[in-house]
C-alpha cells in the first residue's frame, strides 16, 4: 500500500497509541484524503486478544496465519 507523507504520518500516530496502550481506542480507520479507501488498524493476539473483534473479522484474521 502506498501512502501520503500526511497518511504516513497519522498511521505513525495510531500505531504508537495502539503499542503504548494508552490510546482512546482499540482499533483505528486510516483513511486517504477522499474517503475513497480505507485501512483498518488494530493489534490482535490469537491467544486472547481478538475477543473484541466481531466473529467475522476473528476468522479473517486467523485464516492469514
Amino acid at each position: 500500500m502506498l501512502f501520503s507523507k500526511s497518511e504516513a504520518t497519522q498511521l505513525i500516530g495510531y500505531l504508537e497509541d495502539l503499542l503504548s496502550g494508552t490510546g482512546q481506542y482499540a482499533h483505528y480507520h486510516l483513511n486517504n484524503s477522499n474517503y475513497s479507501k480505507e485501512i483498518t488498524i488494530a493489534l490482535y493476539d490469537k491467544n486472547g486478544c481478538l475477543d473484541n473483534f466481531a466473529k467475522k473479522y476473528k476468522e479473517l484474521i486467523l485464516s492469514e496465519e
